[in-house]
């Protein structure tokens, strides 16, 4: 049976039959300003409850416990109930502006604040679907959360005032040490977190750490419970907090999108589970109050969901199947192939196309595709008796993904100056998988001498075209120094650089050390010379280094003095894992 958040101001009564495991519904409503060190270490925003119930049986502690205890103030003295324990105190006559707030502390103008914030929503909110308009406007805000006021405000001034960012930047992280001293927990909190991450300094490598914490805080206040979603909501409800329940669904929803994004990056593990709330997306995303951005977290949630069983499946490489079910895996990923394409172009027919909706969908899902398929091209290259011409699919499917995602920054070039670092960790990956990958290929595609020579010159052809135009339409989006943008071009022109200097060397190298495969009699001018290259039919060795893709790239340490010199931290990074 279906079941629905229900909202009303006040706590709810305890229910007849409570579950530690089971689905919980949220009570909301209209809040007061939030100012989360006011109150230290409380569930703010989402007032979910849980209530023991000696009638159940439940012997676990989260049947037993006091339920403050289990509901976001996990303590010593909310479990043991000490009158004594210190809470909180409540300050009378309160300011409707936080303490902390960056407009009051002099560190911006309020017409330049207010100016930011317009940006952040018009501009960066619809990347990261994270703010409601309608819900998260610049006066509710500021009294609501000065940290997520002033995440939002460094997040637009490194893009629109680079002149303000550090000082906002640096005083959203002071409100962040304070808030985690604290134990501060509410959806405002979260929501700053994240903010901080999808456009962070390029030597933060933080991410994956802040996720994991702010996993935990919804954890803490009852996200992972929330009840599957219903279309009908309570008919005493607001349309205020009906906004404000759907401000910690989509909180909800984001959180797992990152989650599962990021450890597909990392090569790390996901923290949350699909469940029935997390399924039930695509009624949420008909609801009367869906923004574009929802529509957005829609296709993102449910490409997630539909690659997630796959990935675990497949589980580690030390586990992977191998040689002998290639074949069946190959036919699992076609399957796959034909559902995500499926899910881009249903999800594209409902995006908003005036906004990034368009080319992140397309993107998202051809990355996915990149990753899926590179998983059983990995096998196939790892195994030197591996006849290439029989897994050609995955090879195809692979480089023209990765081809693809290149292809798609050129032609949508406008919309990559404000693009959260996802983007560009993934833009990064599909080159360097079409170099490091095109290492191995030449010299285990067995087919006819011409055809090999010929596709291996169009290939790397395509190769060098494709990172070129990615590299000069990330040069000219005149971004600062430093930015992502920037670090982009200069990785992507750094790896231009490399494969052009490779060749000369090789060359002179054969000039004078000439290859004994070019000139050894009664060679079968139609046989691959499996270690120098491919053999033409001129009886001339044709070696995969004189395309310009070298075994120098074969090595991580390569890699990570690339990353390195462009300005990149790969330490959270799996490019070709």
């Amino acid at each position: 049976m279906e079941q629905h958040i229900e909202l009303s101001p006040g706590p709810k009564p305890a229910r007849n039959k409570a579950s530690s495991s089971a689905p919980i519904k949220s009570s909301l409503g209209v809040q007061p300003r939030q100012d989360e060190d006011r109150q230290p270490g409380r569930a703010q925003g989402s007032a979910i409850q849980r209530s023991p119930d000696w009638n159940n049986g439940s012997l676990q502690p989260a049947g037993l416990f006091n339920h403050e205890a289990t509901r976001g103030s996990f303590s010593l003295g909310s479990i043991l109930n000490a009158p004594d324990s210190n809470p909180p105190e409540t300050r009378s006559n309160e300011s409707p502006i936080p303490a902390d707030d960056p407009v009051q502390l002099g560190f911006i103008n309020l017409s330049i604040a207010t100016s930011l914030f317009d940006n952040f929503m018009v501009n960066l909110n619809p990347y990261i679907s994270q703010l409601d308009p309608q819900l998260h406007t610049f006066n509710r805000v500021r009294q609501q959360s000065a940290f997520l006021l002033t995440a939002t405000l460094a997040a637009a001034a490194k893009a629109f005032n680079p002149a303000l960012h550090k000082k906002l930047r640096d005083h959203a992280e002071d409100i962040l040490n304070c808030n985690f001293r604290k134990g501060t927990k509410s959806v405002e909190t979260a929501q700053a977190v994240m903010i901080l991450t999808y456009w962070k300094e390029s030597e933060d490598t933080r991410a994956w750490m802040l996720l994991g914490y702010v996993i935990r805080m919804g954890m803490e206040l009852g996200w992972h419970r929330l009840a599957s979603y219903s279309l009908h909501r309570s008919d005493s409800t607001t349309d205020l907090q009906s906004r404000h329940a759907r401000n910690i669904e989509r909180t909800w929803f984001v959180l797992f999108v990152y989650d599962r994004s990021i450890s597909l990056q990392t090569g790390k593990p996901w923290m949350i589970e699909r469940s029935e709330f997390i399924e039930s997306i695509e009624a949420w995303c008909r609801d009367a109050m869906a923004t574009p951005g929802d529509r957005l977290l829609g296709a993102l949630v449910t490409l997630r969901l539909l690659s997630s069983e796959v990935f675990r499946l497949l589980g580690p490489r030390s586990s992977r199947v191998r040689a002998r079910q290639l074949h069946s895996l190959e036919s699992l990923l076609a399957i796959i192939k034909g559902r995500i394409e499926e899910w881009e172009s249903r999800w594209l027919r409902i995006a908003d196309k005036d906004t990034c909706h368009p080319f992140l969908i397309q993107f998202y899902g051809t990355h996915l595709r990149l990753q899926l398929f590179s998983l059983p091209l990995q096998d196939i290259l790892a195994q030197s008796n591996q006849n290439m011409s029989y897994h050609m699919e995955a090879l195809w499917v692979s480089y023209s993904s990765a081809l693809e995602m290149l292809h798609l920054i050129c032609r949508h070039s406008s919309w990559l100056y404000f693009a959260q670092d996802s983007v560009h960790v993934m833009t990064a990956y599909s080159a360097a998988f079409l170099i490091k990958a095109s290492i191995y290929t030449p010299s285990s595609i067995k087919l006819c001498n011409i055809v090999a020579n010929e596709a291996s010159t169009a290939l790397v052809s395509d190769i060098h075209s494709a990172i070129s135009g990615a590299a000069l339409v990330f040069s000219q989006q005149a971004a600062p120094s430093g930015s992502s943008c920037a670090l982009q071009s200069r990785f992507l022109n750094n790896l231009l650089a490399r494969i052009s200097k490779e060749p000369s060397k090789e060359a002179t190298n054969r000039e004078t050390n000439p290859p004994e495969s070019w000139s050894q009699p009664g060679t079968d001018r139609h046989e691959v010379v499996a270690e120098n290259g491919i053999t033409t039919p001129s009886g001339r060795g044709f070696s995969q280094m004189e395309v310009g893709l070298t075994l120098d790239f074969a090595e991580d340490e390569a890699w990570a003095g690339i990353m390195a010199e462009a300005g990149f931290n790969a330490q959270d990074g799996v490019f070709f894992a």
